[in-house]
C-alpha cells in the first residue's frame, strides 16, 4: 500500500461521492488550505478517482504565514481503511520525535470519527530536491545506485533497531505481529506445486510450478535442491541469538523512497509497519521485498547485496547476511515467479511482464550461489 497511492480503485455511487467531497471541502475549509481556481480542479480530480485517499499539496494558511503541506483524508470509516491510516501517523510522529530517521512531520490530524472527519496534515518536500519516489508522481528509480543502496541499508537497519518495548503502549497495539520460518517455509513449498499455464505450455497443458522452473533454468532436481537448501538455512535462522521483537516497514519497495540530492534517504508509506520475533526474518521480509522490487535496476539490486555483506561481516555474522539474501530471493523470487506464470496469457505476452518473469527467474540461480 502506499500513503499517495492506496488501494485499488474502486469508484462510488453518485450519493456517496457527494458525500466524500463533503467531507473533503470541510477539512479544506477548516483547516485553512487555499483553494483557488487550479487547486479546485485538482481536487475534484482526486474526489472521483476511486482511490481510497483523498490526497493533495496545496498553500495553506498557518498564522498569516502562507506554507505547503501535504493532506490525506480517507474515503470511508472503515476499520480496514482506518487502522492503517492511524498506525502511518502514530508511527510516523514516534519516528519523528525519537529516532534520527527521516520522515515528514505530523502538523495536525484526526483518526477518531466522532470527533469529525479523519484526515492527516504533513510537512512536504521541498521542490528543489531529487524527485525519486512516488511522493512527486515519478518513480525513477534507474537513479537509484551504490550511494542510494548504502543509505537504505543503513536506515533499515536503524529501522528494525527501534526497540519494540519503547513504543507507546497505544502504538504497539497497532503493529502487526509477522510471520516465522514456519510459514516462509510453507509459502515457498505451496508456491512450488501450484499449478501454473505459462506462455510456452504445450497444447495449453498446466504445469507445476517447480517442473516449469527445473526446465525453464535448466536445474535438475530443482525441488530436492530448494528443500536442501531451505534445511540447511534454518538452523541459522533459528538460533536462539535471533529472537527478539524487531520493527520493520512493511512494504519496502524503490517507489517508497524518497531520495534527497545528497543520496539520503526517507521512507516512505507506514502503513503497514509491524514486528517480527526473529530479526533474521524481519530482514527477509523488508530487505527481500526491496531487492525483488527493483528488478529493474540490476545495478542497485546488486549494490543491495554488497552493503547487507559488507554490513553483517563487520559484525562477525556474515553467514547470516548470505542467509538473508538466500532466503529473500527463496520468498520473493519463486513466489512471484507463480504470480507471473498464472497471468492472463495477453498479460504474459506484454514486452514488461516478459522481462520482469526472465529477471525474477534468473535471480533463482543465485541461491546457490552462497554455500548453503
Amino acid at each position: 500500500m502506499n500513503w499517495y497511492n492506496s488501494g485499488m480503485e474502486k469508484f462510488l455511487s453518485k450519493p456517496a461521492l457527494d458525500r466524500y467531497r463533503k467531507k473533503v471541502f470541510q477539512v479544506l475549509e477548516r483547516e485553512n488550505f487555499i483553494i483557488d481556481g487550479d487547486v479546485r480542479g485538482t481536487v475534484e480530480q482526486r474526489i472521483s478517482n476511486g482511490r481510497r485517499y483523498f490526497f493533495i499539496v496545496a498553500k495553506r494558511n498557518e498564522n498569516g504565514t502562507v506554507v505547503e503541506r501535504f493532506l490525506k483524508i480517507p474515503q470511508n470509516n472503515t476499520k480496514k481503511l482506518l487502522e492503517p491510516f492511524e498506525r502511518q501517523i502514530e508511527f510516523a510522529r514516534y519516528i519523528k520525535d525519537h529516532t534520527k530517521l527521516n520522515t515528514r512531520g505530523v502538523i495536525a490530524y484526526n483518526v477518531n470519527p466522532k470527533k469529525g472527519v479523519p484526515f492527516a496534515i504533513m510537512e512536504t518536500f521541498p521542490l528543489s530536491h531529487a524527485k525519486i519516489g512516488f511522493i512527486e508522481g515519478s518513480t525513477k528509480s534507474e537513479l537509484l545506485g551504490e550511494r542510494e543502496a548504502r543509505n537504505v541499508l543503513g536506515d533499515l537497519q536503524k529501522f528494525h533497531e527501534i526497540r519494540f518495548d519503547d513504543l507507546p503502549p497505544k502504538l504497539r497495539k497497532l503493529l502487526k505481529k509477522g510471520t516465522d520460518f514456519n510459514h516462509v517455509k510453507r509459502s515457498v513449498r505451496q508456491s512450488l506445486m501450484k499449478k501454473v499455464l505459462p506462455l510456452d505450455a504445450e497444447n495449453g497443458k498446466r504445469e507445476i510450478l517447480h517442473k516449469l522452473l527445473e526446465r525453464r533454468l535448466g536445474i535438475p532436481d530443482f525441488k530436492k535442491k530448494i528443500e536442501r537448501t531451505i534445511a540447511a538455512l534454518e538452523p541459522v535462522v533459528n538460533s536462539p541469538s535471533n529472537k527478539g521483537r524487531f520493527v520493520t516497514h512493511g512494504d519496502m519497495a524503490p517507489n517508497n523512497l524518497y531520495v534527497f540530492n545528497d543520496g539520503t534517504v526517507e521512507f516512505l508509506d507506514l502503513e503497514w509497519v509491524g514486528y517480527f520475533t526473529n530479526r533474521v526474518i524481519a530482514m527477509i521480509y523488508d530487505f527481500g521485498n526491496m531487492r525483488a522490487r527493483a528488478w529493474k535496476n540490476p545495478l542497485f539490486r546488486n549494490e543491495l547485496d554488497k552493503e547487507l555483506v559488507r554490513i553483517y561481516r563487520a559484525r562477525g555474522e556474515e553467514k547470516i547476511a548470505n542467509a538473508i539474501i538466500c532466503l529473500s530471493i527463496l520468498r520473493s523470487n519463486v513466489i512471484f515467479s507463480g504470480f507471473f506464470e498464472n497471468y492472463p496469457l495477453d498479460k504474459q505476452e506484454r514486452d514488461e511482464e516478459k522481462n520482469r518473469k526472465e529477471a525474477t527467474e534468473n535471480e533463482i540461480k543465485k541461491i546457490w550461489d552462497f554455500g548453503f
